[in-house]
């Protein structure tokens, strides 16, 4: 048992030391090996309790590797934290039990197979689902190597998950035969090319890394207005128009002085209350005082976060899936929303679509509200559920007098590689990222989600322009390399210069059809292995 435990420790902790952004990354390779051979002892022992004891001992594993990894979950809410850990940890361990039947029923080779397969398919259905989590998904893990994956434009992460997944049974498969070699000379000499097959996709990037042709340039002036959210904003002791104040003092003198062609403020920057009414936002105070402004700056738009609502009246039914009851007949949806502001055109807005588990959505809350009511943590303008945008709605956000298009993208869903790829298939140039990782404070969460957005750029050839209430707001060019950065709990602005390009990549194109594929093989794989009498 102690060896056992031992073994899945080490993976636990091997898994975790190679994740960004101060991880040893290699060791991602071989992370997995002393787990597969923790369900390869128990494969073939004569004791019994099997599929129990191997979900202990991988769930000891996956809970080590969630909890050093995402630890920090616990500074927004710690029933969210353990949930998140608890639960993320079993999937994982139920992955493994499949894959342990799967290698029994039919052989090593098809086992083999199914796990690769059906991990990645898990990691896809877990970007979707009510529960979505993909933190952790494997491919993430490179995200501060970016010169060894400038081949993601053609797979995206799970062509990252896929080999990760593959070197580990690569090695595995050579490492469970090492008895066997009476010379272990033989043993040495047959994993130098193991090593060199694993290494071969760092030669493909340094091979890929493209010289594309760059559109027009344009400037812009990032704003990171250093708001504790767990103060005085959210108490409601500020008022929009305070906001607009901060906004107006921070960017004045070099909107004054230079001549940018966007401004960006972070996500939800304006969030009095319960936010503003979507369908009269153009009769605001707000409205006129962003219009007032930006009339004096012809040629600047303004893409900022705030919290947007929409009342439902004399409706006997619930309107939407996500609306909240207000009285008899009445509902409201709350939304976590982009704008887009100038003083040539009327605003554009989008509502985020890939909303946090928990903080602004209740999973599968038709059938939990009745049960334990809306059990939701409050970070930022309510607690109510949240309502998110379809997908035939969404827009890219143009310039009012250039063509410059980009893609609003909120916190959250920096991490989901199609959702961002199908704005770009939209017709963006460039990507904008707005978000609020100021709740985790100075912990590896905003530096995960930092880094995470260097993958989507990558995969879809894009600058980024990241605008963030507390850091890291940053450019990142088309490679995902840093061009310029605002660090962490700095008060101020970021200006710089990006470039618009139109060129779609093979993902952008195509998305996550690595995925599509695994789903396929990994189901047709389980099917056989119910099929099959043998054990």
């Amino acid at each position: 048992m102690s060896r056992l435990l031992g073994y899945s420790l080490i993976s636990g902790l091997l898994l975790a030391c190679a994740w960004p952004v101060n991880g040893i990354t290699p060791l991602i390779f071989v992370s997995l090996i002393p787990l597969l051979f923790v369900e390869d002892i128990i494969s073939n022992d004569n004791l019994g309790k099997k599929n129990l004891r191997l979900f202990f001992y991988s769930y000891v594993a996956f809970l080590t590797w969630n909890i050093a990894t995402t630890w920090w979950i616990v500074y927004t809410t710690l029933p969210g934290a353990i949930f998140a850990n608890v639960v993320n940890s079993s999937f994982y361990s139920i992955i493994f039990l499949l894959y342990s039947r799967v290698k029994r029923k039919i052989d090593f080779k098809a086992g083999t197979l199914f796990l690769i397969t059906f991990w990645i398919s898990f990691e896809k259905f877990h970007l979707n689902w009510e529960f979505s989590w993909p933190w952790l998904n494997l491919g993430n893990v490179f995200s501060e190597r970016i010169d060894w994956i400038q081949w993601y434009e053609y797979t995206g992460v799970f062509g990252g998950s896929l080999w990760v997944l593959f070197a580990n049974f690569l090695l595995f498969n050579l490492l469970r035969k090492y008895s066997s070699f009476i010379d272990k000379r033989r043993f040495y000499i047959r994993i130098i090319p193991r090593i060199l097959l694993i290494s071969s996709p760092i030669f493909v990037s340094l091979l890929v890394k493209p010289k594309i042709n760059k559109g027009e340039e344009f400037r812009v002036l990032i704003t990171q207005p250093k708001i504790d959210p767990w103060d005085a904003k959210y108490g409601n002791s500020k008022s929009n128009l305070d906001y607009f104040k901060i906004f107006k003092d921070l960017t004045n003198e070099e909107l004054s002085a230079n001549e940018y062609d966007f401004v960006f403020t972070s996500e939800t920057y304006f969030s009095e209350g319960y936010g503003e009414n979507v369908d009269y936002f153009r009769y605001t105070k707000l409205y006129d005082s962003l219009n007032n402004y930006l009339s004096q700056f012809n040629n600047t738009n303004l893409i900022s976060g705030i919290q947007f609502y929409k009342l439902y009246q004399n409706q006997n039914e619930k309107p939407t899936k996500s609306a909240n009851p207000v009285r008899d007949n009445i509902w409201v949806d709350y939304f976590n929303s982009s704008i887009n502001m100038s003083a040539n055109k009327d605003f554009e807005f989008n509502h985020k679509s890939k909303l946090v588990v928990g903080s602004e959505y209740m999973p599968f809350k038709s059938f939990l509200e009745p049960i334990i009511g809306t059990v939701m943590i409050d970070l930022g303008g309510t607690i109510r559920s949240m309502g998110t945008q379809h997908e035939s709605e969404r827009k890219v956000f143009k310039h009012s007098l250039k063509d410059l298009k980009t893609i609003p993208i909120v916190c959250y869903e920096t991490i989901d590689g199609e959702y961002v790829a199908n704005y770009v298939d939209l017709g963006a140039n460039f990507i904008s990222i707005i978000t609020n990782d100021s709740w985790w404070g100075d912990t590896p969460g905003h530096r995960h989600l930092l880094s995470y957005a260097r993958l989507r750029a990558i995969e879809n050839r894009r600058y980024i322009v990241r605008s963030a209430n507390s850091g890291v707001s940053t450019i990142i060019n088309e490679v995902g390399e840093y061009n310029t950065t605002l660090p962490f709990n700095k008060k101020g602005t970021l200006s710089g210069k990006a470039y618009a390009i139109d060129y779609r990549t093979f993902y952008s194109k195509n998305g996550d059809y690595i995925a599509r594929i695994c789903i396929l093989i990994s189901i047709l794989l389980l099917l056989l292995s119910f099929s099959k009498v043998k054990e």
